[in-house]
C-alpha cells in the first residue's frame, strides 16, 4: 500500500498535466499508440541523460581541481570560482543535457511523421516527451527520499518540464511551419510575383530558439534554486509563478488557433505577401459567381492563380 502511495504521488502531476494538454487538442487527436510511444520515449532517454551529465560532472571536477582549497578535510570552492563552477554545472551538464535529449528525440518523431499535421501537436509531442522524463525522475526521488519530496517536486520540477516541453514544442513547430512557407516562397519568387532581393521568410531563429529557450529556462531554474538564499528563494517562487501563467496561457491560445499546417503555412504567406492575399480573393470571387461558398484553399489554386494574373 505504500509503495502504491508513492507511484501515486510521483506520477499524478505527470498524467494530469498530460490528459489536460492532450484535451485542448482541437484539429485532430493523436493516436494512443503514438502518446504512449512518447512518454516511454521520455522515460528510456532518462538513462543515456544520467551517463552523459555523470561523465560531465566528473570532467568539471578535473578542471575545477587545481582551483580548490582544503578546509575541514574535504576539497572547496571559493567566490567566483564556485559561481563559475555552478553555472557550468546547472546550465550545461544539467538543462542543457536534459533538454538536448528530449529535443533529438521531439526532432525524430515530427520529421516526416503524417500524425505531426497540426499547430497544437508540436506542444502535445513536446510536453509527452518532458513529463515521461519527469515523471520517471519524480518516481526516482519519490523512492528514495518519500511522498513529502513528491509533494514539493509537484509545485517545482513538474512545471519546469512542462514549460520546457510547451516551449520546446512551440519553437519546432513554427520552424517547421515557416520552413515549409520559405519554400513555397521560392516558388513565388520563380513566377515572377516576388522581387528575388526581398526580405524573406526565416525559420532558422525558431530552431534555435526549440532548444535554446528550453535550456535556459531549465538552466536558470536549477541555478535559482541552488542559491538557497533569501532573494534567491524569492526570485525563484517568482519565475515558478511565471511557469505557471506562461505555460496555461500559451497552451490556451494555441488550443483556440490551432489549424491544420498547411493552413497555418497559407496564413503565413498571405500576411506577407499581396500576391497571395490578391490570388485568393480572385478564388473566392469566382467561387462566388458559380454557387460555391467552400473557404479551404490549397497552395496548387494560389499558384494556378497567379499564373493565370500573370499571363
Amino acid at each position: 500500500m505504500h509503495n502504491i502511495v508513492l507511484i501515486a504521488a510521483a506520477l499524478l502531476p505527470a498524467v494530469f498535466l498530460c490528459f489536460y494538454v492532450f484535451k485542448k487538442d482541437r484539429a485532430e487527436k493523436e493516436p494512443w499508440w503514438l502518446l504512449l510511444l512518447l512518454l516511454a520515449s521520455g522515460v528510456l532517454i532518462s538513462f543515456p541523460v544520467a551517463t552523459v551529465i555523470e561523465w560531465l560532472r566528473r570532467l568539471e571536477t578535473d578542471i575545477f581541481l587545481p582551483y580548490t582549497t582544503e578546509f575541514d578535510g574535504g576539497n572547496y570552492l571559493d567566490g567566483w570560482v564556485f559561481e563559475l563552477y555552478r553555472v557550468i554545472d546547472k546550465f550545461i551538464a544539467v538543462a542543457m543535457v536534459e533538454e538536448g535529449f528530449k529535443w533529438l528525440v521531439l526532432l525524430g518523431f515530427t520529421k516526416k511523421n503524417k500524425h505531426f499535421n497540426s499547430l497544437f501537436d508540436g506542444i502535445i509531442y513536446s510536453v509527452f516527451i518532458s513529463l515521461g522524463f519527469a515523471g520517471f525522475e519524480n518516481l526516482l526521488y519519490t523512492f528514495e527520499y518519500g511522498v513529502e519530496t513528491a509533494m514539493v517536486r509537484m509545485i517545482t520540477a513538474i512545471p519546469i518540464h512542462l514549460f520546457c516541453g510547451v516551449s520546446m514544442g512551440y519553437y519546432l513547430t513554427w520552424y517547421y511551419i515557416k520552413n515549409t512557407a520559405k519554400a513555397s516562397e521560392k516558388r513565388l519568387v520563380k513566377l515572377g510575383v516576388i522581387n528575388e532581393k526581398s526580405k524573406r521568410i526565416s525559420a532558422r531563429r525558431f530552431f534555435v530558439m526549440s532548444v535554446i529557450m528550453p535550456s535556459l529556462a531549465h538552466g536558470f531554474y536549477n541555478y535559482s534554486y541552488s542559491i538557497n538564499k533569501g532573494w534567491s528563494t524569492a526570485v525563484f517562487c517568482i519565475f515558478l509563478a511565471f511557469l505557471y501563467g506562461f505555460c496555461m496561457g500559451r497552451v490556451r491560445r494555441m488550443s483556440n488557433g490551432d489549424m491544420l499546417n498547411r493552413k497555418a503555412v497559407l496564413l503565413v504567406l498571405y500576411e506577407k505577401h499581396s500576391c497571395v492575399q490578391n490570388a485568393v480573393k480572385a478564388i473566392f470571387e469566382s467561387r462566388q459567381e458559380k454557387g460555391d461558398v467552400s473557404h479551404d484553399v490549397s497552395l496548387d489554386e494560389i499558384y494556378e492563380q497567379i499564373k493565370k494574373s500573370s499571363v
